[in-house]
């Protein structure tokens, strides 16, 4: 995916490491199911039930963790302090020219901006698929969709993978920015800026745990669960100043199999500058509100 977001979260996280931070919604699942925030849904978004899925793949784009049939809507919710905003994610159609190919369509129903991705499928894997996550983990600190390309890896393994390895596996990949971005941080009085081409790194881990998760979209008795964690450089600019340092980030997902990501946290967030780590504690999340399934 190609979107500016790392610039704006950097200036946020420096910030949380102010003592600026909220009191956001946090769910600890091993306490309760229940979510904390009195949100609710927006009235164009009802919350369904999802249907019954099949348990084996269909197709080469068809993915427990992220299924690209055609057809398939997904509509989060992200809570922040600032309240929720809401999410749609539609596979829009398949291209079969040399790779196999699903287009899917992101739009931020607040601001109603919106773009248009190819992710390649590979048997069952997905190797490309855009960085959504982290635009909605951090909708209040960007200004655009995080603007990325794939470089290599793998974003979510295939059936036949995760199988062989009895849900327990470690997986990764790596982006790169689209370009240079600078961003004025008022709170600070610094400027942040993002280099063309950083590295971006992914890394997830599954061990087969699985947690009951409640959400608007309903009941999920055995979501999977899935930590991610990402890291990258970046470069502040004071009056005084220019050093660089490398922020990275932990989260932790729910999927259920062949409906998707139904909830995501950030666990929490550092940036390392000059032999020194600072922690930048905050809680945002994610939930499924709406499942349609393609046909």
């Amino acid at each position: 995916m190609k979107q500016k977001f790392f610039t704006v979260l950097f200036v946020f996280l420096l910030a949380a490491c102010s003592g600026i931070g909220g009191n956001l919604p946090f769910i600890d699942v091993t306490n309760t199911v229940e979510p904390t925030a009195t949100l609710t849904p927006s009235p164009t978004s009802t919350p369904t039930l999802p249907p019954t899925y099949t348990p084996v793949p269909n197709g080469p784009c068809d993915n427990p963790l992220i299924p690209l049939r055609v057809g398939n809507r997904w509509i989060y919710r992200a809570i922040t302090d600032n309240g929720e905003t809401l999410y749609e994610l539609n596979a829009l159609e398949r291209q079969d020219v040399g790779n196999i190919v699903t287009v899917v369509e992101f739009l931020n129903q607040k601001s109603n901006e919106s773009v248009r991705e190819n992710v390649v499928c590979l048997d069952g894997a997905i190797e490309d698929f855009p960085l959504f996550v982290m635009d909605m983990l951090f909708v209040d600190y960007l200004q655009n969709f995080f603007n990325t390309y794939h470089e290599n890896g793998i974003h979510a393994p295939a059936y036949n993978s995760i199988v062989q390895n009895n849900w327990n596996m470690e997986w990764g990949a790596n982006y790169l920015t689209e370009d240079k971005a600078y961003i004025n941080n008022p709170m600070i009085n610094s400027k942040l800026v993002v280099v063309e081409s950083s590295s971006i790194v992914l890394s997830f881990k599954m061990d087969g745990a699985r947690e009951p998760i409640k959400v608007p979209a309903g009941d999920f008795p055995q979501a999977l669960k899935v930590t991610h964690h990402f890291s990258m450089i970046v470069t502040i600019l004071s009056p005084t100043e220019a050093k660089g340092g490398i922020l990275t980030v932990q989260t932790t997902q729910w999927y259920e199999p062949y409906v998707g990501l139904i909830r995501a946290q950030v666990d929490n967030a550092s940036i390392a500058s000059n032999m020194q780590e600072s922690s930048a504690p905050f809680r945002n999340v994610i939930e499924l509100v709406e499942f349609t399934q393609g046909k």
